[in-house]
């Protein structure tokens, strides 16, 4: 049932129990072409995709990035069972790793992504690349510099990038180190990232 819905690109059901019963509930979604097209394509080439493996290839493709411990979440094992199997995904050039540690963290590569989400998917045109993300982010920071007002709290650039916080650290540490001229102030909820030229 999970493979069966996961092979269509759709969520798997949640499973609740309640007393005595048990709930089981099916998500209406749509049927994803590409997603099964690039089951099928593997399975002709001999790499059979098991329900861990899309699991995390369906996540990954509504998700920018995903982490070991979401990944044993997800997946219902522990994080040195998923590890092997994220490894392994990485070897079959279906995932990338970042970070190091309790840091490391898994991509889709672009080859993947497309091949996944297919034409005009609204989950990939709502992404932005990693470099677009510095781009756009340095853009606006240079706008309201010019216009007198305060830089970007981490929920903004959070708005604008459709990245989570913990991302929007990486991204932003990048970015100052590559320019000196954007600083950082506050901290935790109050931090703001403003350019000073």
């Amino acid at each position: 049932m999970y493979q069966g819905l996961l092979i269509e690109g759709k969520e798997p059901p949640t499973i609740e129990e309640i007393e005595d019963s048990v709930r089981v509930t099916f998500l209406h979604q749509e049927f994803s072409a590409s997603f099964r097209a690039f089951f099928e394509e593997e399975s002709r080439s001999g790499a059979t995709l098991k329900v861990d493996e899309l699991i995390i290839l369906r996540y990954l493709l509504s998700h920018s990035e995903m982490d070991t411990a979401t990944a044993a979440s997800r997946c219902q094992r522990s994080e040195s069972m998923i590890w092997d199997v994220l490894c392994g995904m990485e070897r079959k050039g279906y995932v990338e790793r970042g970070g190091t540690g309790r840091g490391t963290y898994w991509v889709l590569p672009p080859q993947i992504h497309k091949k996944l989400a297919g034409p005009g998917h609204p989950e990939r045109d709502r992404r932005i690349d990693w470099d677009a993300a510095k781009t756009r982010i340095l853009s606006v920071l240079k706008d309201r510099e010019k216009r007198g007002e305060k830089g970007l709290s981490n929920e903004e650039v959070r708005q604008i990038t459709h990245y989570d916080r913990a991302q929007v650290g990486r991204l932003m540490k990048q970015l100052m180190k590559e320019n000196d001229s954007i600083i950082k102030t506050g901290e935790r909820r109050w931090t703001r990232y403003e350019l000073s030229l």
